[in-house]
């Protein structure tokens, strides 16, 4: 994420914490977006919005507008989830292939998302084509890369992997933060960032180990 658009550090971070909370295991756990305010009456109206925190294909939220500044409600037609389903059907692949395959389902789900909640023309990082409407900052698309994690692992579809908690870097190292959802390897352990904001909508996002990502891993073509 290129800015906090004005916002105080300590609100951020804040955020953050409130994000990760909870002992119960991650995949109990209700996904929340992480809201930026400026002020208790904005505090007040954000944690009073209501935010879909168990996703199923046929009722799940997503944030957009930058900073999770609008959310709406959404949800996959029958035929949109089986193109879902698809793109797992070959169950005998590998971590490697089923990484190929959560790139391509994203990828899908934030087109079909997008044509329905007006974010079709999302530009990658933080462009603007003159307003905020319809753009994804990296909070938003790491709350909505978990929420389609969280559906294809609570469908059953993957076998390799397991979902974990969005994660941040940059905050403590003097450089912008930015912000990524992440799954976890299951034979190696290994976590990786799944992350969209590098891309136009409906792109397949970048998934790279998160030792990586910590340290400022970006794609050879963009400038962080």
């Amino acid at each position: 994420m290129k800015s906090l658009f004005g916002l105080p550090l300590l609100t951020f971070l804040l955020g953050l914490l409130l994000a990760g909370c909870g002992h119960k295991p991650y995949q109990d756990q209700p996904i929340k977006p992480i809201w930026l305010q400026q002020n208790v009456h904005e505090s007040w109206q954000l944690s009073h919005r209501y935010f879909i925190g168990f996703p199923k294909p046929d009722a799940f939220s997503v944030c957009h507008d930058l900073s999770c500044r609008s959310v709406t409600d959404t949800q996959l037609s029958s035929s949109e989830w089986q193109q879902i389903q698809q793109l797992f059907a070959d169950t005998s692949g590998s971590p490697e292939q089923e990484r190929k395959q959560i790139q391509q389902a994203v990828a899908l789900m934030e087109k079909l998302v997008g044509e329905k909640v007006g974010t079709s023309q999302d530009l990658p990082q933080n462009a603007l084509r003159g307003s905020r409407i319809g753009q994804l900052d990296c909070i938003d698309e790491a709350t909505n890369t978990s929420v389609y994690l969280r559906i294809l692992e609570n469908q059953g579809l993957l076998q390799w992997h397991r979902t974990a908690p969005r994660t941040s870097r940059g905050i403590f190292i003097g450089r912008a933060p930015h912000n990524t959802a992440t799954i976890v390897d299951l034979d190696t352990e290994i976590r990786y960032a799944v992350d969209a904001w590098y891309f136009d909508n409906g792109e397949p996002p970048a998934i790279v180990p998160l030792t990586a990502w910590k340290q400022g891993w970006r794609p050879e073509s963009v400038d962080d």
